[in-house]
């Protein structure tokens, strides 16, 4: 079997890049696949020991044996992680066709290698599924909910895989968003697992935003794509410690998982959209009924204006 390279961007925390990259080395495939690490600049001169020591963490794993290959890219100037990963992932995607994503804050279980490698090509021919999710929050399923997988119109940031014709054609610079400004439709579809994701789509387009996630995920929606998370999560996030740039010290408990659960042979097969699932999950990434409210009318009144100009 050919397993899928894995790539891990890195910016400034050691200790969890370490952590990361020994969780990985515990997967059997690891020693079989094609590792590549992007290592980001510093920000300042000020942030530069903290890149350095991630960067001489890094080099000491150069040549070890504990995967195929392991190639360091090591950019001289900040990009910021959207850039990073917007890069990154293009030029190994495009080589291999395919690619497993982890962020350095991914502690993974021991058959997360395996559960991604065989979903990645037991849904490869099926062109309604846009990725694979390696992160699912501990959210409960409904009770007559048998199945190992389940399928969400959220994609996932956390350890996460895709292929190069589902990567391919992304509009980063989002000059099709009036496409959900004239779509109701589209709107409710990307926010049907978390009522975030137009507001953070939208601050994106002016430049109150970084990410490559949620463009990623729009154009997912648009394309009526759908990606398959795992019944039990095979990540734990280690970054809710305020050290990321999206973590924030509140979401620990939000965002924990228990990656005991993380079955070693799960069957895959094919999926739909769930309409109770996401439900639970659209509960799981809001944050109550107030919340809710202000986001549904601030997003009414954001496509009011944009349709009027």
């Amino acid at each position: 079997m050919s397993y899928a390279p894995i790539i891990i961007f890195v910016y400034n925390r050691a200790d969890h890049f370490i952590q990361v990259y020994n969780a990985l080395t515990r997967c059997k495939e690891a020693k079989d696949s094609d590792l590549f690490i992007f290592s980001d600049g510093a920000k300042s001169d000020a942030g530069r020991d903290k890149v350095n020591e991630v960067r001489k963490a890094v080099a000491e794993i150069k040549n070890s044996d504990d995967f195929k290959s392991v190639t360091i890219t090591e950019s001289p100037v900040n990009k910021g992680l959207a850039a990073s990963v917007i890069s990154g992932v293009t030029e190994v995607i495009n080589k291999y066709g395919r690619a497993i994503v982890v962020e350095d804050d991914c502690k993974v279980s021991p058959f997360f290698l395996s559960f991604m490698n065989n979903a990645l090509d037991y849904y490869e021919g099926n062109k309604k599924i846009g990725s694979i999710a390696g992160y699912t929050p501990m959210i409960n399923l409904p009770d007559n909910y048998d199945k190992d997988v389940f399928a969400a119109y959220r994609s996932c940031s956390w350890t996460w895989a895709t292929w190069a014709d589902r990567w391919q054609g992304v509009d980063w610079a989002l000059k099709d968003m009036g496409d959900f400004y004239k779509s109701p439709k589209l709107i409710r579809r990307l926010n049907s697992n978390g009522s975030d994701r137009f507001m953070r789509l939208y601050r994106q387009t002016k430049g109150n935003g970084s990410s490559w996630s949620v463009r990623f995920g729009a154009h997912l929606v648009k394309n009526n794509l759908i990606t398959v998370y795992p019944r039990f999560s095979y990540n734990s996030n280690i970054g809710c410690d305020e050290s990321g740039v999206h973590s924030k010290s509140e979401d620990n408990e939000k965002m924990r998982v228990d990656l005991s659960k993380a079955i070693e042979s799960p069957v895959l097969c094919d999926v739909e959209i769930d309409n109770r699932i996401q439900k639970i999950m659209k509960k799981h990434y809001s944050y109550g009924l107030v919340s809710e409210i202000k986001k549904f009318i601030a997003t009414a009144l954001i496509v009011i204006k944009e349709r009027l100009r």
